[in-house]
């Protein structure tokens, strides 16, 4: 393992035509947008989008493509006309939803997606292995230590660093055969009623926030010698002016990246560009797939004896 490099990711949520929002222009000048940025800093993006916006915009991502960035799916299944969360859902129907969402986008890329991220982060025990079953490879699935059992959202203390997931607990590692790439948080700082870590949400706060979360992340991962591959992930979505140089998500975004190279060069180290495939394929390179799933050992110490 190369100790110096730090992979920096954006993941970019594209549901400009969901529901509740239905603007695909503004989903489009929003990807343009950031498109810009990334081409002005020389990073690299993984767009997660949900079937309607890859069926509309198949141009943008097929062009987004091209240029070394990810094209991955993202899912709001009330958009498939089933309930609102995936969390909530069944095996069989996670396979369903996976399934009819990867076929619309397979017409949409003349491929099936490899990556994959729930809408909310919604999630349950049978997630990862529907993932699986329907052959998506890696994704961020998770959000460690996100509570909102309003959105199916419940994480714990699932692991804050690139894992194999365990095909029966979606908070422990495993040996099952997707990587998943959490996003980048601050367990200690809490939002929203305290249910939900501050992020590297580029609309959520400013960057002098995103800083702190970033130097903290750095240097917990430089502390831990078990780390195969380091990374940042941001996170933001395509339904922002980021077209406009004065908003001020672009202002944030362009701060945010310029804060995460010096980070990281303080320290002695390299920002990568990356997506969340480049990411998962280096990990497996350096971490093989383990042939057991975890061994849980009960601490009775405190038993009377």
């Amino acid at each position: 393992m190369e100790d110096n490099l730090f992979y920096f990711n954006l993941k970019v949520d594209c549901e400009a035509t969901q529901g509740s929002i239905s603007d695909p222009a503004l989903g489009e000048r929003a990807v343009r947008g950031i498109e810009d940025i990334l081409e002005k800093t020389g990073m690299k993006a993984s767009f997660m989008v949900i079937p309607r916006d890859i069926g509309i915009h198949r141009h943008i991502y097929r062009g987004l493509e091209k240029k070394g960035h990810e094209i991955g799916l993202h899912v709001h299944p009330s958009d498939q006309g089933y309930a609102e969360f995936l969390g909530v859902c069944g095996f069989e129907e996670q396979v369903k939803i996976l399934g009819e969402a990867m076929d619309i986008f397979s017409q949409a890329m003349g491929k099936r997606p490899a990556g994959f991220l729930p809408g909310y982060h919604s999630a349950n025990d049978h997630t990862f292995p529907a993932a699986v079953e329907v052959g998506l490879r890696h994704g961020a699935v998770s959000c460690p230590t996100r509570n909102l059992p309003q959105c199916a959202c419940i994480w714990g203390n699932s692991p804050l660093d690139i894992h194999y997931p365990h095909r029966c607990n979606r908070s422990l590692t495993g040996n099952l055969d997707f990587v998943e790439i959490p996003p980048t948080i601050d367990p200690d700082s809490r939002m929203w009623g305290g249910g939900h870590p501050q992020d590297l949400r580029i609309e959520l706060v400013d960057a002098k926030n995103h800083w702190y979360t970033m130097e903290k992340s750095v240097n917990r991962q430089l502390g831990d010698k078990n780390i195969q591959v380091r990374y940042l992930m941001a996170t933001t979505h395509n339904i922002f002016e980021y077209g406009d140089s004065a908003n001020f998500r672009r202002e944030t975004l362009l701060k945010v990246i310029a804060a995460a190279k010096k980070i990281v060069a303080d320290r002695g180290c390299v920002l990568v560009p990356a997506t969340i495939a480049s990411i998962a394929d280096e990990y497996r390179r350096l971490t093989p797939l383990p042939s057991e799933g975890i061994n849980l050992r009960l601490d009775v110490r405190g038993r009377n004896p």
